[in-house]
């Protein structure tokens, strides 16, 4: 029996029968299959298609409508598309009710890969002709924006032919649009058809049709599951008004006027704005408009208090200098521009009698000399003369150490342009006035003055080196100040990498007296913490460390302030790179001269000097390629094992030892070696072996290869700890901690064995005996070890293992449920450990589950768990978490209650933050219920003791003060 479809009473049942909606699919094959042609259907359809009445019009062209949009994109002919477009373009002529039908069976018509976009130029002409688009509803606009959208894709060579009518009646389309999904759309748009499609005599209208949602005042409503913020229409709608050059006086206009106003949302959208308008704008648009825009954005650069508002001006500044530079050399009008800055700013800063008012002038000449070569030049030139009047002229301290450090900042911004040679007058006076700072004996004016002279090192003259090292050798003989003796010694490196000659007569050779080093023992452990600090300079490592090693080696007395010194020093990656340490062991013998003293003092020296030479090595290990490191274990190692049977304190030895090695190493030590330091991890009574020995098992688990290698590893835990005694009191916390480490080393390498070991944690957490020392144990896999499982010394380290930790743990802690009331204050401390340390953008994939703990967790006296609970909470708040919202009946009280938290200040600052943050997040109808009671119970935080804690209360309490105020900007 032939279908309903293939016969002219399809119009009847298109008419009658809903059913025939469904059973598009069956006509859409027998079209495909060539059973009959698309027109035919059409034709089939005329009588619904030119019914009398509109409703049955309106279901034709929907059932049409559907048929193309279900129809394989390929399948249609030029000349069939060609039929339907003047099929739908009669039918744009049609009642309103059937024109949503329309627009949306053009779209796929677009689509169709056949389709011919000059087929659209009689399409667009009836549309904005018969369909007024602000008349339509929110969908049908948006199907008008994307017809125009879609047809500019496909050739925007054709759309520029269309002319003046097609611009005219897209302005016309848009006119009047308020719905911001809509408006998101169009201005998303808008940019790339601007800057295509020529305007003509259309640019005013096509602005102003722009401009007049400027600035974006609109807020969502809360109940929009996909609201669109103030923030992302104002965003794309900057880029449509500075689209196109011809938008110059209009949109500078405009912006000034903004500027000008008291809105601060206009402010800082303007601002944007001219920062944007510099990527499109001719050099010759400003020139009328340079007095106005300065006297405006000094105005902003200046504000007291809106600090996103400065961040704002000085963008905008920035990038209007740097437009004006393009021309600098023909027109005056930029360098006039920069005259007229400098002359503000010189007076502002002669003026001022803070830091914060010089500070403020000088940022903005920074500012405006970073922005390009020639205003670097015309700024700093002027300015580095000026700068050290004002610091003849200022006797307050922090004035003149701020000159200091802009002095510093300005040969550097000089540096980085290339100009140094155009200014080295000017340059050149800088070292000088280092050194009248560094002579006063202030630690203020030295600390500064020294700081700028390493920014400065390469215009330091010759004839100031003397002068300098005086000052800075006697600083590091006699000063007890750690931040001074650091400075100088950074300040004596950087004078040796200019002059390395002078610094050896002076320096290692004259007041270090490296030939006679121990004879001195003033001040010997600072003169060596400095010949260690030089001897990275290729000029000085031979001398140095052969005179150091000689002191290893033949005096027991001194030996352990050398390997003290340069511990510190080769532990600094800054100054000793693995090249550089690789180097200094394959020519001195470097750790057979510290494993010499080591086996020879292990039972002697303080753990402190144990642990710098254990270090040493460790740093130095780590830096040899995987065939050295090989060839020292052989060298040592089984005789240091040997003697751990003897003394266990030879273990830090041999845990040295095998630290740092690669991944790529396993010798047939391993085995005796993991077996000792389970045994130490468990019975030994020493803390910092016990410590050690956990540390040693953990990297042989996360570096062993996979396979054989770890399978023998993996065996040995399992035989020791299945045989270890549990009738001995002080094992379980002992067998906790290795679990933690266990754990953090099969993570960090990704091994799924960590679950096994983190659900025994677990489990002790919830015993009351030792649920303190397995909260412990999730603080080892949480936290970095600056000695152990780091990148530094090979271990395998994963980016998302903080990550996966939390997810198992929320697993794990859902299976074992609740803890007894004895061990709560551990499970939580447990939960802070890891929410600490977890990414925030993981912690929001779980916030329904993790915000009930962080509020549970706020009752308890423990300011490591508040703190962290705090943190998190700040984040939920900001995030305008609706449980939290839901919550702040319990939340408030216990926040008010930490404000006075007397054990730790930064438990008051955030809790007071957090009060802030939840008046400047939620609506006000959530919060007008407690307003009363928070500012009564804020006000014994306004007279705390701390300085931090009163700044940050009042900053709560006035945001409480002006919940439900007139003109707040949060909607109910």
């Amino acid at each position: 029996m032939e279908a309903i479809w293939y016969k002219s009473e399809l119009a009847d049942e298109i008419i009658k029968n809903n059913d025939i909606f469904n059973q598009t699919q069956s006509i859409i094959a027998d079209v495909v299959s060539g059973k009959f042609d698309i027109t035919v259907l059409v034709e089939n359809m005329a009588g619904v298609l030119t019914s009398k009445e509109v409703e049955d019009r309106e279901r034709g062209m929907r059932f049409f409508t559907k048929i193309l949009k279900e129809i394989p994109a390929d399948y249609l002919t030029e000349m069939q598309i060609k039929f339907i477009s003047k099929f739908y373009v009669d039918r744009l002529k049609d009642n309103h009710r059937v024109i949503p039908a329309v627009l949306e069976g053009y779209l796929s018509v677009i689509d169709m890969k056949h389709y011919n976009v000059q087929s659209s130029g009689e399409y667009l002409t009836a549309l904005f002709r018969e369909v007024a688009c602000q008349s339509q509803v929110r969908q049908d606009r948006y199907n008008i924006y994307l017809t125009i959208q879609k047809l500019f894709a496909k050739n925007v060579e054709y759309m520029k032919t269309l002319g003046p009518d097609f611009v005219y009646g897209f302005i016309s389309s848009m006119d009047g649009e308020r719905d911001p999904r809509n408006l998101l759309f169009l201005f998303n748009f808008l940019p790339n058809f601007l800057s295509n499609i020529p305007l003509g005599h259309l640019v005013e209208e096509m602005f102003e049709v722009i401009s007049c949602y400027y600035p974006i005042d609109f807020h969502p409503s809360p109940d929009d599951p996909a609201a669109v913020s103030r923030n992302d229409l104002a965003a794309v709608l900057c880029p449509c008004l500075c689209a196109i050059p011809e938008f110059a006086e209009h949109c500078l206009v405009l912006l000034i006027e903004k500027l000008d106003s008291n809105l601060r949302v206009a402010k800082i959208d303007s601002l944007m704005l001219l920062a944007a308008s510099c990527k499109t704008f001719k050099y010759e648009s400003y020139g009328p408009f340079l007095k106005a825009l300065w006297s405006s954005l000094q105005r902003e650069l200046t504000h007291k208090t809106d600090d996103e508002l400065k961040l704002a001006a000085h963008e905008a500044l920035s990038a209007l200098v740097s437009k004006l530079s393009t021309k600098a050399e023909t027109d005056q009008s930029f360098e006039n521009f920069i005259k007229g800055i400098l002359i503000s700013m010189q007076s502002a800063i002669a003026e001022s009698s803070t830091v914060i008012q010089f500070m403020e002038a000088v940022k903005i000449l920074l500012t405006a000399a970073n922005a390009s070569k020639q205003s670097c030049v015309l700024i700093i030139k002027a300015m580095i003369p000026a700068i050290l009047a004002y610091y003849e002229f200022k006797p307050l301290v922090k004035l003149q150490i701020s000159c200091l450090d802009v002095l510093g900042d300005m040969y550097e911004l000089a540096d980085h342009w290339g100009v140094l040679d155009e200014m080295e007058k000017e340059v050149n006076e800088i070292p000088q006035l280092c050194l009248t700072a560094v002579s006063e004996r202030v630690k203020d004016y030295q600390v500064s003055g020294f700081k700028t002279l390493i920014r400065v090192k390469n215009v330091l003259h010759i004839d100031l080196v003397l002068p300098f090292v005086e000052i800075l050798i006697y600083n590091i003989q006699h000063s007890q100040d750690s931040e001074i003796l650091s400075v100088c010694v950074e300040t004596v490196h950087a004078i040796a990498r200019k002059y390395p000659e002078l610094i050896m007569t002076l320096v290692i050779k004259g007041k270090c007296d490296l030939e006679n080093l121990t004879q001195d023992k003033t001040a010997l452990q600072k003169r060596l913490d400095l010949l260690s600090n030089l001897a990275s300079i290729d000029d000085f490592t031979k001398i140095i460390i052969e005179e150091m090693l000689k002191v290893i080696t033949t005096n027991d007395e001194e030996a352990s302030k050398v390997v003290k010194a340069l511990s510190g020093s080769i532990s600094n990656v800054s100054l000793y790179t693995e090249e550089k340490v690789a180097q200094i062991e394959s020519d001195h013998g470097l750790i057979s001269s510290i494993m010499a003293w080591l086996t020879k003092s292990i039972l002697d020296e303080s753990h402190e000097s144990l642990n710098h030479g254990c270090t040493l090595i460790s740093n130095t290990i780590c830096s040899l390629p995987p065939e050295k490191q090989a060839n020292i274990l052989s060298k040592h190692s089984k005789a240091i094992l040997e003697k751990c049977d003897s003394n266990e304190m030879y273990f830090l030895i041999l845990e040295c030892l095998y630290r740092s090695i690669s991944p790529t190493i396993y010798d047939t030590n391993f085995k005796d070696i993991m077996g000792l330091a389970l045994k130490l991890a468990l019975n030994c009574e020493n803390q910092l072996l016990r410590t050690k020995a956990c540390c040693m098992v953990a990297h042989f688990l996360n570096k062993a290869q996979s396979g054989p290698n770890f399978e023998i590893l993996n065996e040995v835990l399992k035989s020791y700890l299945t045989s270890c005694s549990r009738d001995n009191v002080n094992i379980l916390p002992r067998l906790i901690e290795l679990y933690g480490w266990i754990t953090k080393a099969l993570i960090m390498r990704g091994n799924d064995l960590f679950q096994f070991w983190l659900s025994k944690i677990l489990i002790s957490i919830s015993t009351s005996e030792c649920s303190v020392e397995a909260s412990e144990a999730i603080k080892i896999i949480m936290t970095d070890s600056e000695n152990c499982l780091n990148a530094r010394h090979h271990c395998r380290t994963s980016l998302l293992y903080r990550q996966r930790m939390f997810q198992t743990f929320v697993n794990l802690t859902e299976k074992l449920g609740p803890p007894n009331s004895d061990s709560e204050e551990a499970f939580y401390l447990s939960w802070g450990y890891v929410l600490e340390k977890t990414p925030k953008s993981i912690l929001n994939s779980q916030i329904n589950k993790v915000t009930p703990l962080v509020i549970d967790a706020l009752v308890y006296d423990n300011k490591e768990l508040l703190k962290v609970m705090l943190e998190v909470l700040i984040h939920f708040v900001q995030s305008k978490n609706i449980t939290v919202g839901h919550s702040l009946q319990t939340i408030l009280p216990r926040l008010i209650n930490l404000t006075t938290y007397v054990k730790c200040m930064d438990v008051r600052i955030k809790s007071l933050q957090c009060l802030y943050e939840i008046a400047n997040s939620y609506q006000t109808r959530l919060l007008l219920p407690h307003k009363q009671d928070i500012l009564i119970d804020l006000a014994p935080s306004l007279d705390d003791k701390k300085r931090l804690v009163r700044n940050m209360a009042v900053k709560a309490r006035t945001r409480w003060y002006l919940v439900g105020a007139p003109g707040e900007s949060k909607e109910d």
